[in-house]
C-alpha cells in the first residue's frame, strides 16, 4: 500500500504570465532541458495545479514540468469569453508560447484531456506525446445524455457552495472522499482537493460541464496522430472506466495501461505506479 502524503511544497505558485485573454498562474520545476522535453500538466474540472505536485517531485529532475492553473481554476481569473474544452486549449497554447515551449509533451487529466485532444488535433507539431489520464466518453447517444446531465447536476452544486463548509471536517473528508478509491488518512489531501473545488469560478463550472457531452470530441479524438498513452484507474467513479477503452480505440496510436485499486487522483493515490508508466512512455 502506498501512502497518501502530498510532497512538501517545493514548487509553490508563479506568475502570473500575461496571455490575450489574461494572467495565468503556474507552477514549475527546472529540469535538464537537454535530457528529456518539457512536460506540460493539465489538471482536470474542480482541481488546480496544485495536484500535481507529486508529479512534479518524481518527475521534475530530468526535465521541465509545469502546471498552470486555467482560467477559473486555482488562482486564475475566468476567460472572458466561454471556457469550453477548445477555448480552453487556445489558452494553453498562449500559455506554451509565453514559457518558451516549442515542443512539448502533454498530459492532461480528466476533463482537460479533452483539452489536450483539441490542443494536438490543432498543433500536432507542438506536442512530441500525448498522455490523457482518467478520461472517458461516451459510446453512445444515451450514454452522452447522462454524462452531460451528471456534469450538470455537478455544476448547479456549485451554486450552493458556502464558505463554512471547508471549516467541517467531516463535509469536506465526505465530499473529497468521492476522488479516490480508499480514502487518504491524510486530511491534508483531502482539504487541499476540496478547497481547490470551492475556489472554481462559477461560471467556468457551468460552461465546462455543459461541453462535457460535446459532440465534437469524437472526431477531434479521431483525428489525434501523436503516439498517446491513455491511462485509465479502475475504481474511478468520476470518469466512468466503462468508456475509456473507447478513447483507446478513437486514438490510432494510441495504448492503454490501468491501474488497479485507484480513483480519480492516481498521482496522489498510486503515484508510484502512476509514475512509473508515465517514465516508461516519456522517457
Amino acid at each position: 500500500m502506498q501512502a497518501n502524503v502530498l510532497p512538501v511544497d517545493e514548487y509553490p505558485l508563479r506568475g502570473p504570465i500575461q496571455i490575450w485573454d489574461g494572467p495565468v498562474f503556474y507552477r514549475e520545476t527546472i529540469g535538464e532541458p537537454a535530457v528529456h522535453p518539457p512536460l506540460l500538466l493539465l489538471h482536470g474540472w474542480g482541481g488546480s495545479s496544485r495536484y500535481w505536485r507529486p508529479t512534479m517531485a518524481d518527475l521534475g529532475n530530468d526535465r521541465v514540468v509545469i502546471a498552470p492553473d486555467l482560467p477559473g481554476f486555482g488562482e486564475s481569473p475566468p476567460l472572458k469569453g466561454t471556457a469550453t474544452a477548445e477555448n480552453l486549449a487556445e489558452i494553453v497554447i498562449a500559455f506554451a508560447d509565453r514559457m518558451g515551449l516549442e515542443q512539448f509533451d502533454l498530459n492532461g487529466h480528466s476533463f482537460c484531456a479533452s483539452v489536450a485532444v483539441h490542443l494536438a488535433v490543432r498543433y500536432p507539431h507542438r506536442v512530441r506525446r500525448l498522455v490523457l489520464t482518467c478520461v472517458s466518453t461516451f459510446r453512445s447517444e444515451g450514454e452522452r445524455r447522462i454524462v452531460e446531465q451528471v456534469h450538470h447536476i455537478l455544476a448547479l452544486w456549485m451554486a450552493l457552495r458556502r464558505p463554512w463548509m471547508g471549516r467541517v471536517r467531516p463535509f469536506y473528508r465526505t465530499v473529497a472522499s468521492r476522488f479516490f478509491y480508499r480514502t487518504p488518512s491524510d486530511d491534508q489531501i483531502l482539504y487541499e482537493s476540496f478547497i481547490d473545488f470551492m475556489k472554481m469560478d462559477q461560471r467556468t463550472a457551468l460552461e465546462t460541464a455543459s461541453s462535457a457531452g460535446d459532440h465534437a470530441i469524437h472526431p477531434a479524438m479521431a483525428s489525434v496522430r501523436n503516439a498517446t498513452l491513455v491511462i485509465g484507474a479502475r475504481q474511478d467513479t468520476i470518469m466512468p472506466p466503462s468508456g475509456t477503452p473507447e478513447v483507446a480505440r478513437l486514438i490510432a496510436d494510441s495504448r492503454l495501461v490501468w491501474i488497479e485499486r485507484c480513483g480519480h487522483l492516481p498521482m496522489i493515490e498510486r503515484p508510484k505506479v502512476y509514475h512509473r508508466v508515465l517514465r516508461e512512455f516519456l522517457d
